[in-house]
């Protein structure tokens, strides 16, 4: 967006400050602007607040230009380049008629790459290279559908406007590309610009690997006479999975890649392995307030589950970190074509730890609700009844109670989660 004409940048006041969700964008994966700031340019201490805005934003994906006419966008590449290793800068042309054109001289490129290919043992490509070679992108992009105003040049780098909105979800086209976030405020009733563009740049899209997950066969070490039963015959799956609450996924897992750890990348992964395993009962520990029900609630009952939700209280907590501690709770869902609810019990393990507190001696009354009642941990047990053949008859079916928890766990606290 460009500056009005009767504008002049530097009487402009305020700046932007924009935080995005992952500095590292991933294929598929939403980019979120999680904050934008307006604030003082001179930082002036009591200065008066800015005017009624709005924000503007504007996302670019960083391009090639032609190696033969420099000022065009290359929209073809060549893919024996790539194949053979050759300087991935010549590879790229304006249209399939300057490849043409340049063929003579280009293909002496190739003959430079083989020649060395022979010389060199490792003959190392880089992923990117593969990736392109394998037909996947037969055409950069179609120049014909861009204009001008799509295109920004900035000291022989060539962006490429891509979206106008406060997010962007990454594509193969913009695969080992960086992409760029324009950022203004623009006054609500002048329609005029209060800041110049906040520009933050990403590093390189990726294309993230799916290892499949490897599953550990725990072995049966109880020497018990007891068979597996079902009552009348009633067959049923259970998942339980602890999805890591978005908002204690940083400091214990330092270890793992910021973008990996990236809600919107994580979301759409759970979803999809919850999805296949096709349990009929699902129950889901560490699921934030908002995720229950901006994303699990709608995608799951769209799939025939019935739903509840238990918060953890945040009651009786002595850390600073209470808030995201408590934000989360338990989940649970079942196929309303199988079952049907018959009764509910929500416990809180805070209030059930007080008659046995209450009961302690004098002495250690106060240490027993510092380790029992300061724990804000919950339940959610629900008996559900099975409907045979798919009926909703009144006459009494098999009945089965589940439980889903997500005790309390800390070294030197055993006590509690044996309690628990």
């Amino acid at each position: 967006m460009a500056l009005e004409e009767d504008q002049d940048f530097n009487t402009l006041q305020w700046e932007v400050s924009v935080t995005l969700s992952s500095n590292q964008p991933v294929i598929g994966s939403e980019i979120i602007i999680t904050e934008t700031k307006l604030v003082n340019s001179y930082h002036t201490i009591g200065s008066l607040p800015p005017p009624s805005h709005s924000f503007v934003y504007t996302w670019y994906r960083h391009s090639i230009p032609c190696s033969v006419h420099r000022h065009k966008l290359a929209t073809v590449q060549c893919t024996s380049c790539a194949k053979l290793n050759a300087s991935i800068e010549k590879s790229y042309h304006c249209s399939s008629k300057c490849f043409s054109d340049a063929w003579n001289k280009h293909k002496k490129y190739h003959h430079w790459a083989a020649n060395a290919a022979r010389n060199n043992s490792t003959g190392n490509q880089q992923d990117v290279k593969k990736l392109r070679s394998s037909g996947s992108w037969p055409n950069l992009i179609d120049g014909s559908v861009l204009d001008e105003n799509a295109i920004m040049v900035e000291e022989d780098n060539i962006w490429i406007k891509v979206g106008s909105s406060n997010n962007y979800v990454p594509t193969l086209y913009d695969y080992d590309f960086r992409l760029r976030l324009h950022s203004a405020a623009v006054d609500s009733s002048l329609g005029t610009r209060l800041s110049l563009d906040n520009i933050v740049v990403t590093d390189p899209v990726i294309k993230p690997s799916h290892p499949p997950r490897k599953m550990i066969r725990l072995p049966n070490t109880l020497n018990s006479n007891l068979k597996a039963q079902s009552s009348d015959d009633v067959v049923f799956s259970v998942l339980s999975y602890n999805i890591l609450a978005d908002s204690l996924s940083t400091k214990a897992f330092s270890y793992c890649p910021k973008w990996a750890l990236a809600w919107e990348y994580r979301q759409e992964n759970l979803l999809e392995e919850i999805i296949k395993y096709d349990a009929d009962i699902l129950c889901l520990q560490e699921v934030q307030c908002d995720h229950f029900e901006n994303f699990f609630e709608p995608e799951l009952k769209k799939l025939g589950y019935s739903v509840m939700y238990k918060k953890k209280t945040g009651a009786g907590l002595f850390t600073a970190e209470s808030e995201k501690s408590t934000n989360h709770g338990c989940a649970t869902f079942y196929h309303s074509k199988l079952f049907k609810e018959i009764m509910k019990y929500e416990l809180e393990f805070d209030k059930e730890a007080s008659s046995v507190v209450n009961a302690l001696e004098p002495e250690i009354r106060f240490e027993g609700s510092h380790c029992l009642t300061s724990k804000d941990n919950v339940a959610l047990v629900v008996v559900l009844e099975s409907l045979q053949n798919g009926s909703n008859r009144d006459d009494f079916q098999s009945r089965i109670c589940v439980a889903n928890t997500h005790i309390h766990w800390s070294k030197g606290h055993e006590d509690v989660t044996l309690f628990q």
